[in-house]
């Protein structure tokens, strides 16, 4: 873990008088990273109580997601990282019944007349955009929000260095605060089943791809795997080469990329299962020999922390942001080659094979939902005892 910075969570906060009544931005609810980070926040603050929570969500969503009875909904229809968002929305929302507005990406909406909390999860648009013109944009909508919200998180130590690197504002209004485990990958069981018709009985490699971005490094983990099979690196440590899985939602868009299918067909070995469910996914994991995250940028890694609560090792690149994650047992390449990469999944594989799983519980415990949870609560009651004060 990266050393822990000034910040603006205070284990001693005021405690208030009555709830903190929270209006929450989930209209990315169900869309990756951040809908999971909204999930999890959601059930979290809940756990621990002392605040009521409306979600500010798109219409139908309360149909669509099940929440507690206690959560009240408000719908809006206005599309995130858009003009009406920025714009529009504010202006719309009937904030009087609320204390605080929290948005967890990086779009703060103008016209918000209540004290603001702003999720940062990265600078990825900023630091490997797929467009050219993404990095102006990006920059001025971070910045902008960032300078009006009362207070910042970020998921990541990596990501808040960026943040204050690219913006002007104080360190101690950025504070880090972690993605949470889902409960569930917590508690499962390490000698799950997985179906044969998956994958067969033989040893494997995973991989979770929430999309198939360039800065994801599908196609370098590939290449790094086709030379882990066709070098057979595995021969002395194992009878058979381990085959390599890709699942998530990302892995699905393989399909629609010819490129990426003759790669994969070129090499064999390689199991392409798409979106999974929560038991397979948790089964996945407790067989895996090691899971692999080839990501040259990330800002957080939520399959790393799911991956060593279920007892898998984590084999991944020296990035800021993951090597805040990884533990003594878990390996990380030596530098971003697919040479090192290739190294890295050989001494992953040797790793696995002659090291007893044991889970590191005392690490894990930083990211259990209540923890996190305990951790913004506090962070919102700082910002209404200092009166919304920038």
């Amino acid at each position: 873990m990266g050393p822990q910075s000034s910040q603006l969570v205070s284990e001693e906060a005021p405690q208030p008088q009555r709830a903190v009544r929270l209006l929450l931005d989930a209209r990315k609810l169900g869309d990756g990273g951040i809908g999971v980070y909204i999930e999890n926040l959601i059930h979290g603050l809940l756990e621990i109580g002392g605040v009521e929570i409306a979600l500010l969500a798109k219409p139908g969503a309360n149909l669509q997601f099940e929440m507690p009875e206690q959560v009240c909904w408000v719908f809006d229809r206005s599309p995130c990282y858009s003009l009406d968002e920025l714009f529009l929305l504010g202006r719309r929302l009937e904030l009087s019944s609320y204390d605080l507005f929290h948005t967890p990406h990086y779009m703060l909406p103008f016209g918000i007349s209540i004290p603001s909390i702003v999720t940062v999860h990265d600078l990825i648009h900023i630091e490997r955009p797929e467009r050219f013109y993404y990095p102006w944009i990006a920059r001025r909508l971070i910045s902008s929000a960032v300078k009006r919200a009362h207070a910042v998180i970020t998921v990541s130590n990596h990501t808040r260095q960026a943040v204050l690197a690219s913006t002007a504002v104080s360190e101690i209004k950025v504070s880090h605060i972690p993605n949470a485990i889902t409960p569930f990958l917590l508690d499962a069981p390490t000698a799950l089943a997985l179906p044969a018709s998956m994958l067969g009985s033989g040893a494997f490699f995973l991989a979770i791809f929430s999309n198939i971005k360039p800065h994801k490094g599908l196609r370098d983990l590939l290449l790094a795997y086709r030379g882990f099979r066709k070098q057979h690196l595995w021969r002395r440590i194992t009878a058979t080469c381990p085959n390599l899985v890709l699942a998530g939602f990302g892995a699905e868009q393989i399909a629609a990329n010819p490129a990426l299918s003759a790669l994969i067909e070129e090499i064999g070995g390689i199991t392409v299962l798409g979106a999974v469910s929560s038991t397979e996914l948790s089964a996945l994991y407790c067989k895996a020999s090691a899971l692999v995250v080839p990501s040259l940028l990330e800002g957080f890694c939520l399959p790393a922390l799911e991956a060593q609560a279920c007892g898998a090792l984590v084999v991944c690149r020296p990035v800021g942001a993951l090597q805040e994650l990884v533990t003594e047992r878990d390996i990380v390449a030596e530098d971003l080659s697919i040479e090192a990469l290739q190294t890295a999944l050989k001494l992953g594989l040797q790793r696995r094979l002659t090291t007893e799983i044991t889970l590191d519980t005392k690490h894990l415990e930083r990211y259990s939902r209540r923890a996190v949870a305990r951790k913004v609560l506090d962070l919102y009651q700082t910002v209404l005892s200092a009166g919304g004060a920038r």
